[in-house]
């Protein structure tokens, strides 16, 4: 029964309907929780990971050309994680932002 209710449970919320099988032994009950959870921590840190390196790039962007505009924030926190390491190894050399971002990236 208390695999059923913790499936029923967890179903309420529409973004976990796709990720939850069919449980009716409380054994695969725990297997398939120990499995989920660290599929979402590997996710959360890796997404964790991510937000520190585009707020280093905007802290470096910041200390070396000043004010950074809000579409360019907004730029970078959409941007993936190999867009924002080739935008960190140009600022060292950058003379401005569009050294290190093209004058049509931003």
């Amino acid at each position: 029964m208390f695999p059923i209710w913790i499936r029923a449970t967890l179903m309420r919320k529409g973004e976990y309907r796709t990720l939850l099988p069919e449980i009716d032994v409380l054994q695969e009950l725990k297997v398939m929780l120990a499995e989920r959870l660290e599929e979402w921590a590997h996710g959360y840190g890796a997404r964790g990971e991510e937000k520190r390196v585009a707020m280093a790039l905007q802290r470096l962007l910041v200390r070396r050309f000043g004010v950074l505009p809000p579409d360019l924030a907004s730029h970078i926190a959409a941007a993936s994680r190999e867009e924002i390491e080739t935008w960190l190894d140009r600022v060292l050399d950058a003379r401005s932002m569009e050294d290190v971002f093209g004058p049509t990236e931003h």
